[in-house]
């Protein structure tokens, strides 16, 4: 890189509240559909990428969200959005 250049940095959205920060400033939940959704704080996993702010609120509104029909469908999450919003309900109160 040339020097003065700064360094591209991923920029990511909030898929609950819209915030947009820096990739590594989010909360990640990765899957895929018909595969299920996990928690992903460190960003690691492979699969398409869900971002949130680590906000309580945000994983709280989120997983309250997705625990509806209409939510599921959103992110084609089907059966498995319950068991998702139980781990970042989890998640969230360990923080």
């Amino acid at each position: 890189m040339a020097p003065g250049r700064k360094r591209h940095r991923p920029q990511r959205s909030c898929v609950q509240c819209g915030a947009k920060r820096d990739k590594e400033g989010f909360f990640r939940i990765a899957g895929r559909p018909g595969e299920g959704f996990e928690p992903d704080p460190g960003g690691r996993r492979p699969g398409r990428g869900i971002y949130l702010c680590r906000e309580a609120g945000c994983i709280g509104d989120f997983a309250r969200r997705v625990r509806t029909p209409k939510g599921a469908r959103r992110f084609r999450m089907g059966a498995s959005a319950g068991l998702l919003a139980d781990r970042l309900e989890a998640w969230r109160g360990g923080t």
